[in-house]
């Protein structure tokens, strides 16, 4: 279970990753975002007798989750995972270009040697800044699973003490407190991070990506009986009016994005 948990982290941090430039530019913004997301959860508080299951409870989880253990499995994943990515990527120069001139370079038409003479124009350290970019991530993702770390050994302690009963709770606690527990608890999240999890993904893509193509036929099957959602065109002059006033998007941009929208809903 708390694998899991572990591996969605490192999505959240993935995510992070990606958000971090939007969320350089609205700080504020994007913080209350974040807190109105959380606000969604309630958490019941616990029972009295969940309180006294906390200390063993908390014990347990000294011995699944010591200090140091989230920032070594981001660091394994980083390594196995995310970093070969990210070295993919740094090695690709469309992709730099691509960064470089805040458009998409494929759309350019060029071939790899104009790629590569365009780079030299606008960022000739385009290898280099890719590398100190992946660098700074890896730090970033260990510090940030350093702050974690702390409030996850808290979250797990109260789960355990709201899931487990007395018994429970002691029988995990005598494994753990074995050298085979205490080898599960390291390797555990070795595995979870492990590259050949990846490998396996990729050699099966049907699995997933397969599974992806099937998206329009079902999103068509779900909604054959409402009626369709309406495009640009389908409005009214007033309605276009009164659209336009609301979002404070031009009638050119709500007509291209209602029909990509439309494209992407029809599978077309």
């Amino acid at each position: 279970m708390f694998n899991k948990i572990v591996l969605a982290l490192g999505g959240a941090v993935s995510l992070a990753i990606i958000q971090a430039p939007a969320m350089a530019q609205d700080n504020d913004a994007e913080m209350e975002a974040f807190a109105d997301l959380g606000a969604m959860f309630e958490v019941e508080p616990l029972t009295p007798e969940q309180e006294a299951r906390l200390p063993r409870a908390r014990a347990i989880m000294e011995k699944v989750l010591p200090e140091g253990t989230l920032a070594d499995v981001m660091g394994d994943s980083f390594d196995g995972i995310l970093g070969p990515m990210m070295e993919m990527t740094n090695n690709d120069p469309s992709a730099a270009l691509t960064l470089a001139l805040g458009t998409d370079a494929s759309s350019l038409d060029l071939d790899e040697e104009a790629t590569r003479e365009a780079l030299t124009i606008v960022d000739p350290a385009w290898r280099e800044r890719g590398e100190a970019i992946q660098g700074a991530t890896q730090a970033m993702v260990t510090n940030m699973m350093t702050r974690m770390e702390p409030m996850m050994r808290n979250v797990m302690t109260e789960l355990y003490a709201i899931y487990f009963g007395d018994t429970q709770l002691a029988d995990i606690e005598t494994f753990f407190s074995t050298p085979s527990g205490t080898a599960y608890a390291r390797q555990s999240y070795a595995m979870a991070s492990d590259p050949r999890i990846m490998a396996a993904m990729f050699a099966e893509p049907e699995i997933l990506f397969g599974t992806m193509t099937e998206i329009p036929v079902l999103i068509e099957e779900a909604g054959k009986n409402l009626p369709s959602a309406r495009n640009y065109a389908d409005l009214s002059g007033q309605e276009k009016a009164h659209l336009i006033e609301l979002t404070g998007l031009s009638g050119e941009e709500l007509e291209t994005n209602m029909g990509i929208v439309a494209q992407h809903v029809s599978g077309k």
